[in-house]
């Protein structure tokens, strides 16, 4: 007879521990880990391409300019490669809205490049960013023609023109490729070109008025003199 109050004790337990857990159950929460947003990956634009490409044709251009094993063939097929990308971008790239122009007194001023801070010579056939001093060749002529301006270089008081593949003063009149638009950029300007109404870049070997953007090549300090 002892057993029975045994198992009902037993039994009892056993229904208060299973009651016990239902209630855990039913009242505990089961949490989850949150949810960590992921990083959109953002996919160029083929403007943002087409710049890319243009820049990396540009860089092995340079650097094959600048080999000294490089035959010229292989430097003009290089840099041929890279006008052609740079033609692509173009073409890619919405057009600017041009702002208005940082007009200067007129007067004679030294330019600087922003590709190595040299100082621009009038060569004749093409001006070019590699001067250490200043000469007759390192002077030009600025004169305000409406909203833009004129440049006339110092080897022959040319004025200068945006032909495209460089900058060169050999003209005697003023026509749209002879106009430049100046604008401030901090402390330095820029250049765009008449012909096409593109930046002006220092390219070291020359100066070409072929870019969209404005990065240090296309930064020019000007000094009054």
């Amino acid at each position: 007879m002892a057993a029975i109050p045994m198992l009902a004790g037993v039994g009892l337990m056993m229904v208060c521990c299973s009651s016990s857990s239902a209630m855990m159950m039913m009242g505990g929460e089961e949490k989850e880990d949150p949810i960590v947003p992921k990083t959109p990956v953002k996919t160029p634009t083929a403007a943002e391409k087409a710049k890319a490409d243009a820049d990396a044709a540009q860089a092995a251009a340079d650097a094959l300019a600048a080999d000294p094993d490089a035959t010229p063939a292989d430097v003009a097929a290089a840099q041929l490669e890279a006008d052609n990308a740079a033609a692509a971008a173009a073409a890619t790239t919405p057009a600017a809205t041009t702002p208005a122009a940082e007009m200067l007194p007129n007067g004679v001023y030294t330019l600087k490049g922003g590709r190595g801070g040299k100082l621009c010579a009038d060569e004749g056939g093409k001006v070019i960013c590699n001067r250490d001093a200043v000469g007759a060749w390192e002077k030009f002529t600025i004169n305000k023609e409406g909203d833009a301006y004129t440049l006339r270089g110092g080897r022959g008081g040319k004025l200068c023109a945006d032909e495209g593949g460089k900058v060169i003063c050999n003209r005697d009149a003023v026509g749209a490729w002879e106009k430049f638009t100046i604008n401030k950029e901090g402390d330095a300007y820029t250049l765009r070109g008449g012909r096409g109404g593109k930046l002006c870049a220092d390219e070291g070997g020359k100066v070409i008025c072929n870019r969209d953007a404005v990065g240090a090549w296309e930064k020019f300090t000007l000094t009054a003199i």
